[in-house]
């Protein structure tokens, strides 16, 4: 069923009449928040000419064995989140170690989408593997 808001609308971030989005359009929403995520976080700060700022910062280091900077990656997370991705706010990442995944970072990361009326709280689950790509589920 087409969305019954124009596509400027969409754009703009209209909202439907009843002033929310319905299942369908929040479901699609966070679709296209979780692509725009990995986009994100698998670009490098200063890769990007127009936008030197846009990524993040290569962290294939705690991949390597040094956890207690897992702190750091947290922060630069929510920064790159906070943004370039201005459809989630109240942005937190928590790092959870994975004994089964030794060569892997674990991330969770929780946001708040507005819908409307109320705020819709999304997660995702993202794993850095030792090549440094970023995967979000």
């Amino acid at each position: 069923m087409p969305s019954p808001l124009s596509l400027i609308d969409r754009l703009r971030g209209a909202k439907t009449s009843e002033g929310h989005f319905t299942d369908r359009e929040l479901d699609d929403l966070k679709r296209s928040i979780c692509n725009n995520l990995e986009r994100i976080l698998n670009s490098r700060a200063g890769m990007s000419m127009a936008c030197p700022s846009y990524g993040l910062p290569d962290f294939s280091q705690i991949v390597h064995g040094i956890p207690e900077r897992a702190r750091d990656i947290e922060q630069a997370l929510e920064r790159c989140i906070e943004q370039f991705e201005p459809r989630v706010r109240k942005v937190e990442v928590q790092h959870t170690p994975e004994a089964q995944r030794p060569m892997t970072a674990c991330f969770r990361i929780r946001a708040a989408v507005a819908d409307g009326k109320t705020a819709e709280e999304i997660w995702f689950e993202t794993v850095v593997v030792s090549s440094g790509r970023v995967r979000l589920t």
